[in-house]
């Protein structure tokens, strides 16, 4: 894993300038704001649009991730702002729809222009798994319109449904063939080591990861088709293949340009939590939850309980005063895996690719489905430092392993352990629907504005797109459920 090393590639100013989708039209034919193929070549525009998408599931994950109750705990508000939260969304959409997408655009239709198929397809792996997480958020999206600039100031929005079988179909199997063609001769069209921020130039890793891309968008289909099950499991084979994370789809960020996380909950200097680990995934961990009376190991690595005997989560939609939430003590610091100042955002991995395989077997083949399951756990672990003899230890305790007779509620529930603060986990729960027989121990939240026991279904469209784009979807709420979920 390469470390984000950020040159003179002007990434903050190429992001503002480039037209998204629902920009006004300017007064005039030509943007002079614009940076042209003279001002950035291919190469800082990768190193640029890397960073926007990585930007994109953070703040995807930051406004989200009460949602699946990762976090919980917003003490300064008013009730269950930490589970039914309508804000926020301005931040996801203007982090894809501003910065990652439209770069990742322009980026592909210039690197298809000279011929450098590598960056194409790069291009495309990231503007897939950046078009299929805002689509799983919103629903309803500008695509087909979108990113045309002054000519088309209110594109309108593709349904979901278009979106999934078009759109991010023909974006990954575009991918996969581009990856697949020979390298250019040119050294100005090859990817090269230092503006590749996450695989060096490593173009066989950027294959497994749009493999891996391809396998979770058949599994969020299989519900639709669940035919889509198989492709997902034919997918996963060619995806993503080191156990200890080092060519997992992430970037890992340095002392100088600290991680998101660390901002945004590590830092020492933060003192009012915008949120804390929840008691759902804390319980599933400290031995209270559904592996009853097993210490996960992992949980020095992810929460900071500053040397408390015992990990406490907070509980969801309850005041710091309601619940017991005063006592809650699991928390993201700067001395965890995520909220270090060094950490990583991950968007794919490998414990994510294992996953899909057994939840793919499972019906079918449960040693194999078994032998993945396990292989996800020790993957997860492995990548965050566990020691081999913890490791061990876990992964052979009855509890976790059943025998080898796991059910489809083992591999939902480590996956949700394995993906913490991943929105991709959102997507699973919707799937099944927040399903307590897949979930057990879940509970909606203490106060829930949308409705007792009811869960939000999908993100609110942002509160200043309609003054810009009169085509925004009109929905009656939150609770409303996807195409895809439905």
């Amino acid at each position: 894993m390469k470390n984000l090393k950020i040159k003179v590639f002007g990434l903050v100013l190429l992001g503002a300038t480039l037209f998204g989708s629902c920009k006004k039209a300017l007064d005039i034919n030509n943007d002079p704001s614009r940076l042209t193929p003279d001002q950035v070549n291919l190469a800082g525009q990768l190193a640029a649009t890397i960073q926007f998408t990585s930007s994109s599931f953070f703040n995807a994950g930051q406004y989200g991730n009460s949602y699946p109750q990762y976090l919980a705990g917003f003490n300064t508000y008013e009730a269950n702002i930490d589970s039914y939260n309508p804000y926020g969304f301005d931040n996801i959409w203007e982090s894809a729809y501003r910065d990652a997408l439209p770069n990742l655009k322009d980026m592909i239709s210039r690197a298809e222009t000279l011929g450098a198929p590598q960056y194409s397809g790069i291009g495309k792996v990231l503007f897939a798994l950046t078009l299929m997480q805002s689509t799983d958020i919103w629903g309803d999206l500008p695509y087909s319109d979108a990113f045309k600039g002054p000519s088309v100031p209110s594109p309108k929005y593709d349904a979901q449904q278009d979106i999934y079988n078009t759109a991010l179909k023909q974006l990954l199997d575009g991918a996969i063939a581009d990856l697949a063609k020979p390298v250019p001769a040119a050294a100005s069209l090859k990817v090269g080591a230092s503006t590749d921020l996450i695989f060096g130039g490593v173009i066989a890793n950027w294959q497994k990861v749009a493999y891996g891309a391809r396998a979770r968008y058949y599994l969020h289909l299989s519900k639709k088709d669940p035919s889509n099950m198989a492709k997902a499991l034919a997918d996963a084979g060619a995806a993503i293949d080191d156990q200890k994370g080092a060519i997992d789809l992430q970037l890992k960020y340095t002392q100088d340009r600290p991680s998101p996380w660390y901002t945004n909950l590590g830092q020492p200097a933060i003192t009012a939590k915008q949120g804390r680990p929840s008691y759902f995934l804390v319980n599933l961990m400290n031995g209270t939850g559904y592996f009853n009376g097993v210490i996960d190991p992992r949980m020095p690595k992810i929460f900071d309980n500053n040397g408390a005997a015992t990990y406490v989560g907070r509980p969801v939609g309850a005041l710091s005063t309601e619940q017991g939430a005063n006592l809650a003590n699991a928390d993201v610091t700067d001395k965890t895996f995520y909220g270090a100042r060094t950490s990583a955002v991950p968007i794919l991995t490998y414990a994510e690719i294992q996953f899909i395989r057994a939840e793919a077997l499972i019906g079918t083949d449960k040693p194999s489905a078994y032998t993945a399951y396990i292989n996800g756990i020790k993957g997860n672990m492995q990548k965050l430092g566990v020691a081999d003899a913890d490791i061990l230890t876990y992964t052979t305790n009855p509890v976790v392993t059943k025998g080898g007779n796991i059910t489809l509620t083992d591999i939902m529930l480590q996956k949700y352990i394995a993906l913490f603060l991943q929105m991709e986990t959102w997507t699973d729960m919707r799937r099944y629907q927040y399903d307590v027989n897949i979930y057990p121990g879940l509970k909606a939240p203490f106060k829930d504005l949308l409705g007792p026991g009811v869960y939000v279904q999908r993100g609110k469209y942002p509160d200043n797109e309609p003054g810009r784009n009169p085509n925004v979807p009109q929905v009656a709420n939150q609770a409303v459920k996807l195409w895809l979920f439905n």
